[in-house]
């Protein structure tokens, strides 16, 4: 088996450390681990020098300017089949990301049968949250929610307050998780396999893409700036005839909105409101 991990880094380079530690242990295997850095510095020789003395394998790549998320995962896979061929699987992640599972690459080897099987969505365990992220989206949305998204996510203060609200409920659903956890003796990730399940959309935190998906005609070519990375992924998979599945016993650690914070600046919310434009057009008008 080869596999491609393309770890994405804007400004949190003490994530991207981790995240190259924690991808160490598996230097032994087939693994090639890229990191692309988005960050514009103007000279990034100390950062990668940080990055190869946690993880002497691994290849970092400076970005020509800050391509977004999708973009850099594309920048860095093209670099990549400049000298190697396209491998089994292609893992897209943020750096915020971490490889905790010894058995990470076993377990995702036994996935290679399914001919149908186009994108993995693994268990994302939240620090934050406690809980899994995946499935992002279970069943794939109507129009009439896109638009409603829409309209949500075309008002700053709109968007501003849906953010506060979903971060409070989250918060809630999160105190009441632990505190269960705790009275009944629960670890505090999950770590038990479960059977895998068919959804909509996988969290982009870590996409994990079969070659399959690319041999078909699948591809990161997304003109969104950020955001909306899982439904392009989604609405891609279901055009080529491709399953997009849930398999839990794949397990990485989150610690989330690393990159884009919380509370989003106008900035980041204008590009919440292009993303969701640009995927009401051109797949729920």
């Amino acid at each position: 088996m080869t596999a491609l991990v393309i770890g994405v880094n804007y400004r949190t380079d003490e994530y991207a450390v981790t995240f190259a530690r924690s991808l160490e242990r598996y230097s032994a295997e087939d693994v090639t681990v890229i990191l692309v850095d988005n960050t514009e510095r103007g000279d990034p020789s100390e950062f990668f020098r940080r990055i190869r003395e946690t993880n002497p394998k691994i290849k970092c790549l400076q970005a020509p300017r800050n391509l977004g998320y999708f973009a850099g995962a594309n920048f860095g896979l093209g670099q990549y089949l400049v000298s190697s061929p396209l491998p089994e699987w292609v893992i897209v992640c943020n750096v915020d990301i971490e490889f905790r599972d010894s058995q990470f690459f076993s377990k995702l080897r036994e996935l290679e049968s399914s001919e149908s099987l186009g994108v993995v969505a693994p268990r994302i365990w939240s620090a934050r949250s406690k809980r899994d992220l995946n499935a992002k989206i279970s069943q794939r949305p109507t129009n009439r929610r896109m638009i409603f998204y829409k309209v949500i996510f075309g008002n700053y203060y709109l968007q501003l307050a849906y953010e506060i609200l979903s971060f409070l409920k989250e918060g809630l659903g999160a105190g009441i998780r632990e505190g269960r956890a705790l009275f009944r003796g629960h670890p505090k990730i999950d770590k038990q396999a479960k059977e895998a399940s068919s959804i909509y959309a996988p969290h982009g935190s870590c996409m994990i893409f079969s070659r399959r998906y690319f041999s078909a005609g699948g591809n990161f070519e997304y003109s969104v700036f950020l955001f909306g990375e899982e439904i392009f992924v989604a609405e891609t998979a279901m055009r080529l005839g491709l399953s997009v599945s849930h398999c839990p016993w794949l397990w990485v650690l989150d610690t989330e909105h690393a990159s884009t914070g919380i509370i989003r600046s106008r900035k980041i919310a204008g590009y919440m409101k292009d993303a969701t434009n640009y995927l009401v057009e051109h797949y729920f008008a």
